[in-house]
This record gives C-alpha cells, structure tokens and sequence, in this order.
C-alpha cells in the first residue's frame, strides 16, 4: 500500500529571515501589510491556502 502525498508547501513568506529555511521558495515581506498582502495574493494564484505560523511567518499550503 502506498502513501500520497496529501499536503505541499508551495512558498514561505517571512519578514525574518534569519528565521527561515528550507526547500520552498521564500519570499521577505518589509512589514506585516505586505506579508498578508503577498500570502493572499499568493493563495488565490496557486490556488492553495496560507496558514500563520506565527506573527512574521505565513506558509502556502496546497491540499490534494
């Protein structure tokens, strides 16, 4: 029986990058507007949902 793949990490959106790391592209936001700004516009174009992680930290996830 094999395992599928149910969840991907399309992008990380971060104001910290010291923070972040990793395989997923990973895009800086200057403040917090512009994180929100970039995960939702991000969401609706990959057609995936964003997650917080935190206060500086949002991920773009696709559910299969």
């Amino acid at each position: 029986m094999g395992t599928a793949l149910e969840k991907t990490i399309l992008a990380i959106i971060t104001l910290n990058r010291e923070k972040v790391g990793g395989g997923s592209p990973i895009f800086y936001a200057d403040n917090v507007e512009e994180l929100q700004h970039l995960a939702f516009t991000m969401e609706k174009i990959l057609d995936a949902m964003a997650h917080t992680l935190s206060d500086d930290t949002m991920i773009i996830v696709k559910h299969f």
